[in-house]
């Protein structure tokens, strides 16, 4: 096994630059060769949701030490975290990757729901799907490559993202029909189970704190222990999964709103306009107007 330091970090926006790139935007790409990509030239740590998904041929893996074979109309799952390791493709493998940013899978999929099939994902990372559900999938994927291909028109981009919204919910269905699937037996775990209500308590909370210690105390646990659970579960500190949610709620008022810059701090409970402004620009890089502007300009560029 390679050392630690070994594995190469690999993220969402380093994928928006590998290969050959059919689609990409701010929370999506999608590879169809995957022999350009970095996940089979040694030891890969993914720091995004990745799924590898299998037209012809197989491939044969390793994925957090554990060896699996993606065969014809099966999908593998990585998940944050997750490391991938000595990939072997058979010479007819034909393949796609499909890379989701963790912010691009809160904004389509906030539902905590989404956690209870993310448990199972950790022992059972590959989807075979039933022939209604592949039949549905791939029309799916002819949608999306077809909706690429052509010419960009108004709301190109929010159509695309529907078609993978859409996608996804089909994953999670197949999930929950399979009755190997189930959230149950050794996966339940006490760290899991206080994971899952941690997630349930922030998805919940429509004005969410900004500190460990109100959820810590609503889940009856230290602050320190909330955070060391997170970490071991999903790779991210509590802090992190506060912070991740909510820049989704400012995003999310700063473009669909017509609020101004101090009535959304007002709303998101931030002490003062100044402290909000510091917040975003930690955060996005820029100050909350700059950034208003940008993902309007963007949702402009479509329109």
């Amino acid at each position: 096994m390679n050392d630690k330091e070994d594995i190469r970090q690999v993220g969402f926006d380093q994928m928006k630059n590998i290969g050959e790139v059919e689609y990409m935007d701010e929370g999506i790409t999608f590879h169809t060769d995957f022999r350009k990509l970095p996940f089979k030239d040694g030891s890969t740590r993914v720091n995004m949701f990745a799924l590898i998904i299998c037209f012809n041929g197989k491939l044969q893996m390793e994925l957090n030490t554990m060896t699996y074979t993606l065969r014809q109309n099966e999908i593998l799952v990585c998940r944050p975290n997750d490391v991938i390791d000595n990939c072997m493709l058979s010479p007819d493998f034909d393949g796609a990757v499909l890379c989701l940013s963790q912010r691009s899978i809160l904004e389509q999929i906030s539902e905590s729901d989404l956690w209870d099939k993310a448990f199972h994902f950790v022992e059972n990372p590959i989807v075979r799907f039933s022939e209604e559900s592949l039949q549905m999938f791939n029309l799916y994927g002819a949608a999306i490559q077809t909706k690429i291909k052509m010419k960009r028109t108004p709301f190109h981009r929010e159509i695309i993202v529907s078609i993978v919204k859409a996608a996804l919910y089909e994953l999670l269905a197949n999930v929950g029909n399979n009755p190997s699937c189930s959230y149950g037996g050794n996966l339940i775990k006490q760290r899991e189970i206080l994971f899952k209500r941690f997630i349930d308590l922030l998805a919940g909370t429509q004005i969410k704190p900004r500190n460990v210690l109100w959820y810590a105390t609503q889940l009856c646990v230290t602050p320190k222990y909330l955070s060391t659970v997170c970490k071991l579960v999903s790779g991210k500190t509590a802090f992190d999964w506060i912070n991740e949610y909510v820049l989704v709620d400012i995003r999310y008022w700063l473009k669909n709103s017509n609020k101004t810059i101090k009535e959304i701090a007002d709303m998101l409970n931030f002490p003062n306009i100044s402290f909000f402004g510091k917040y975003c620009r930690t955060h996005f890089g820029i100050s909350p107007t700059e950034y208003r502007k940008q993902l309007r300009e963007q949702s402009n560029e479509m329109t």
